[in-house]
C-alpha cells in the first residue's frame, strides 16, 4: 500500500513517537505502519540520529571489552587482563579500541539500546535513540550548516574569476562549468550570484531577467492561401519525413536588424541534427536576395552535392521565401535538387531549433540594432562564434565539432567556418554604429 506522506519530513512529534516505540521493543515494521512511513526510512532515522552514552566514571569505555582477550599494554595492571585495567585507558594504548559496543542488538533493529532487558547488567557503552537529539541534528542539517558557500576563501576568489570572465563572453554558466572542468552544480553558481558573493550580478546573465510572459490584444490575421503552399505545407512536410526517414534536414529564417533601414537581413540556415547554423548577409529582404544566395551555395557546391547535403528545407510563410521553385531547382538544368516546406501560419515553433539558435546570433547583435555597419567579414566572425560555442544538448561539444564527421568540408568553406578553443570563444561581440 501506497503511504500517503511517505515522502514528507518527519516532524519532531513523530520523532517522539519513535523514540516512545523504541523504549517499548514494538517491532520495526510496526513503528512504519504507525507513522504511515517506508521502514527503510525509519531506520535509516535511527541510524543516524543515534547517541552514544557512555559513564564518566566507566573503568573501560571500549565496546569491544566482553570478547577482548588483550593483555599487559601497560605495567600497571595486577591481573594482566586489559579489559579489567583501572590504570590506563584502552582509547590511547590499544590499536583495536571501539566507541560502538559489540553487540547484535547494534547490527540488527532496533539499532540501539532503547527498549533492551539487559541494559541494567551490560557493562558495554551505551546507544540511545532520543527525539530531542535526532530534532536538532535534522534542523542542522537543512539549514545552518548550508549557510554561506562551502568554498574557503582562496577558491571563492578562483570560481570568481573564471565565472565573471565567462559571462563577460557571453558565455553560459553550465558551459563554463563544463569547459573549465568546475566540479560544482550551475544551482550553487546562481545561488552564489544571488548572495552577491561573486561579481557578476543576475543583470549581466544571459537570461535570468529577460524573458517574460508576453500579451497581446492584437487580432490575428487571417493567413492568405498562396498558390505556392500547395504540397508545401506543414503536413505534406510530416509526411515528407515519414516516407524518407533520416533525411537532412534544414530550418531556414531571416532575422531583422533596425526596422525602417535597407540592408538589414541576416539569412540562417539551421542543420537539425547538429544545431550547425549558417549566416549569409541579405541586401534587402527580398525573395530575389535569398535565390541569389542559393544560387552562390549551389555554385560552390555543385548540384549534386547540394543535393545531397541539403534535401530539405523547413521555413516560415515570410515574403522573402515567396519563390520556393527557383529554391528547389537547378538554374541550368530545372532538375529539383532540395524540397522547401512551410509551417503553419503563426507557428514558428515547428522550427523551433532555429528560432532557439538565433540567441546567440542576438548575444552579438543585439534585437534592434542596424545591420548596416556590419560587413560580410563581420557575420562570418559572428558564424565562427556561435558556431564554436558548446551546446549542453551535444554533451558540451559545439555544432562545428558535432557536424565535422557528418556533412563535406565545403558546408564549412560557405561561413569559412574553422575550429575556435571553447576557452576563446566569446558572443560579445564589439558594438558597430
Amino acid at each position: 500500500m501506497v503511504k500517503s506522506n511517505s515522502i514528507h519530513h518527519l516532524t519532531y512529534k513523530q520523532r517522539q513517537h519513535i523514540e516512545t516505540l523504541l523504549n517499548e521493543s514494538v517491532k520495526l515494521c510496526n513503528i512504519a505502519s504507525e507513522l504511515h512511513k517506508d521502514p527503510r526510512g525509519i531506520k535509516k532515522e535511527i541510524v543516524n540520529h543515534r547517541q552514544l552514552s557512555v559513564r564518566q566514571n566507566a573503568k573501560n569505555k571500549c565496546g569491544l571489552q566482553i570478547v577482548c582477550k588483550k593483555s599487559r599494554l601497560c605495567n600497571n595492571c595486577e591481573s594482566g587482563l586489559c579489559k579489567y585495567c583501572s590504570y590506563a585507558k584502552c582509547s590511547t594504548l590499544c590499536c583495536d579500541f571501539q566507541e560502538l559496543p559489540e553487540c547484535k542488538t547494534m547490527k540488527r533493529f532496533p539499532y540501539v539500546c532503547n527498549g533492551c532487558d539487559k541494559i541494567k547488567e551490560c557493562p558495554l557503552p551505551k546507544v540511545f535513540y532520543k527525539a530531542s537529539t535526532a530534532q536538532a541534528e535534522y534542523e542542522f542539517n537543512v539549514s545552518e550548516h548550508k549557510k554561506g558557500p562551502q568554498l574557503n576563501a582562496v577558491q571563492m576568489k578562483q570560481l570568481d574569476k573564471i565565472i565573471s570572465d565567462g559571462v563577460k563572453r557571453g558565455i553560459a554558466i553550465e558551459v563554463i562549468i563544463e569547459t573549465n572542468h568546475l566540479h560544482i552544480a550551475p544551482s550553487t553558481v546562481y545561488h552564489y550570484i544571488d548572495l552577491n558573493l561573486l561579481e557578476v550580478k543576475n543583470i549581466d546573465l544571459k537570461r535570468k531577467v529577460r524573458y517574460h510572459q508576453r500579451y497581446t490584444i492584437k487580432p490575428k490575421a487571417k493567413p492568405l492561401n498562396y498558390d505556392y503552399l500547395n504540397n508545401r505545407r506543414f503536413d505534406d512536410f510530416t509526411q515528407y519525413l515519414l516516407e524518407n526517414p533520416g533525411v537532412n534536414i534544414w530550418q531556414m529564417d531571416t532575422l531583422i536588424g533596425k526596422k525602417g533601414e535597407g540592408e538589414n537581413t541576416v539569412l540562417s540556415l539551421l542543420y537539425t541534427k547538429t544545431n550547425l547554423q549558417l549566416f549569409f548577409k541579405l541586401r534587402s529582404n527580398c525573395a530575389d536576395e535569398v535565390n541569389r544566395v542559393f544560387e552562390r551555395i549551389k555554385k560552390h557546391l555543385g548540384s549534386d552535392l547540394f543535393k545531397e547535403i541539403f534535401e530539405c528545407l523547413l521555413t516560415d510563410n515570410g515574403k522573402e521565401f515567396s519563390d520556393p521553385l527557383s529554391i528547389e531547382a537547378d538554374s541550368q538544368t530545372g532538375e529539383t535538387l532540395t524540397h522547401v516546406f512551410y509551417c503553419n501560419p503563426g507557428r514558428s515553433d515547428q522550427k523551433g531549433k532555429c528560432e532557439k539558435n538565433h540567441e546567440h546570433f542576438r548575444e552579438c547583435i543585439p534585437q534592434g540594432i542596424s545591420f548596416n555597419p556590419y560587413m560580410h567579414s563581420d557575420i562570418i566572425k559572428i558564424s565562427n562564434q556561435v558556431n564554436n560555442y558548446p551546446r549542453k544538448m551535444l554533451g558540451f561539444h559545439s555544432p562545428y565539432e558535432s557536424t565535422m564527421s557528418l556533412l563535406n568540408k565545403k558546408v564549412f568553406e560557405l561561413n569559412q567556418l574553422h575550429e575556435i578553443p571553447a576557452h576563446k570563444v566569446t558572443l560579445k561581440y564589439p558594438r558597430k554604429v
